[in-house]
């Protein structure tokens, strides 16, 4: 990834411009694993901060223990914030995972696409989780989660849109970006939490 982050400095000059002002991104790697993924399902549709409360809870309680979250009801993981789907989608996730029906470990042998193709079919997990998980788990340089808000916000800002892009619009400008696009979505993730820390202290 460090390696993409110079190329999409050199791709495109708005990122040279992020970098000169704030550095490079982060390391913010997860390991490939159903923690990960699991972690990334309870963060969709909801802010980082819920979203982190409760995964720590789950933790905290080792109900993100695969055996013991496929035995759970849908009741008790409700009780740790999760909405009736979540709850299925993570516990489906954790049954597939242990009947060897799903190797997580693996998956970072497989091409993109094949990826795409493998966990796409599972409930709970679309497009944006996907590719999350590619950015953040299997280091894939150019998976480009298109639907992200914070992406569509930070490239707004970043290109001084009047509105923010829809998922179509950043398909498009993604294209410009590739083979790199995993890379420039961690340098607007980085943009966007600094620009947030600077408003925040005004």
């Amino acid at each position: 990834m460090l390696n993409a982050f110079y190329e999409i400095k050199k791709k495109d000059e708005n990122f040279k411009k992020i970098f000169d002002e704030f550095g490079l991104p982060d390391n913010r790697a997860i390991e490939k694993n159903f923690k990960s993924i699991a972690k990334i399902i309870i963060g969709q549709q909801i802010s980082t901060n819920v979203a982190k409360k409760i995964y720590e809870k789950l933790s905290q309680n080792n109900m993100l223990d695969e055996e013991i979250l496929s035995k759970s009801s849908i009741e008790e993981l409700k009780q740790f914030g999760l909405s009736t789907q979540k709850s299925f989608y993570i516990k489906n996730l954790a049954t597939l995972s242990l009947n060897n029906q799903l190797d997580i470990s693996s998956l970072d042998k497989l091409s993109s696409q094949k990826v795409t193709d493998l966990l796409l079919p599972i409930k709970g997990i679309g497009q944006w989780t996907i590719n999350n998980f590619k950015i953040f788990a299997l280091q894939d340089v150019n998976a480009w989660p298109s639907a992200d808000l914070a992406l569509q916000e930070a490239v707004k800002i970043l290109l001084n849109l009047i509105k923010r892009p829809s998922q179509a619009e950043m398909e498009n400008l993604g294209h410009n970006w590739q083979p790199y696009r995993g890379a420039a979505a961690l340098f607007l993730w980085h943009f966007y939490n600094k620009i947030k820390m600077k408003s925040s202290k005004l």
